[in-house]
Order: structure tokens, then sequence, then C-alpha cells
């Protein structure tokens, strides 16, 4: 009978923190904020400066993702993971309004940490209306 492998193991998306994380490079997330890919994953610190720098250019995350660190089962409430895929008027699609979009970032950033869940963040940007 094969071993278990503990989770520990597949533990891919905090490989980056493991070596100390990505250097900030702003303007190269935000510019793959932009793509198809969107930007690396990041610590929400991280992700949080490059929402601010977007901010600071007329643009708001119009498409997040995030992922735990590890697997959990059962799975937990997942209101924190995905900005874009909101309630009616809080959908980018819905305001385009970048200070509106930071408001509901924001929020999902505090749910998770009040939740105690330490997620990783793929963001996406358009200029706003």
């Amino acid at each position: 009978m094969p071993k278990r492998i503990s989770p520990e193991r597949f533990d891919l998306l905090s490989a980056a923190e493991n070596d100390g994380g990505p250097e900030v490079d702003l303007p190269a997330w935000f510019a793959a904020a932009h793509t198809g890919d969107g930007s690396p994953w990041l610590a929400a610190a991280q992700a949080d400066e490059l929402v601010r720098y977007a901010l600071k250019r007329g643009e708001g995350v119009c498409l997040m993702e995030a992922a735990a660190r590890m697997f959990h089962e059962p799975p937990r409430d997942i209101g924190w993971e995905i900005l874009g895929n909101d309630r009616d008027g809080f959908n980018w699609a819905d305001h385009r309004d970048p200070k509106l979009a930071y408001r509901v970032f924001l929020a999902k950033l505090k749910k998770a940490k009040l939740d105690g869940v330490q997620l990783l963040y793929k963001l996406w940007f358009a200029a706003g209306a």
C-alpha cells in the first residue's frame, strides 16, 4: 500500500515565500495584470501595494483570484477568493469605479484575515469608466 504523502509536499504556491518572495517590481506586475495571465501570485501586502499603484494610474481591480497555500478539508468559506463575481452593484462590470473596486478588494482581504486564512492573490486591472 502506498504511503500517504503529507499536504506540505504539495504546497506549491508558497514556494516563492520560502526564498523571500518575489522582489517588488510594481511596473512589471502592473503590466502583467493587463495580460491573460494576470499578476504573479502575491501576498496580501504586496497585492495591496500593487492595487494602490494601479489606483494612482486611474485603474482598478476588474478581476482577482485568491488561493490558499494549502487545501483544506472540508472546504471553508470562499467569499474572500474571487473579486469580479460579486453581488450586483459590486462587480466591476456594474460600476467600473476603481475606488469602489478597491473597497471591495480590502473587504475581501479583511474577511480572509478575520477568518485566519493566508492567501496569495492574482490580479487583473482595467481603466475606470
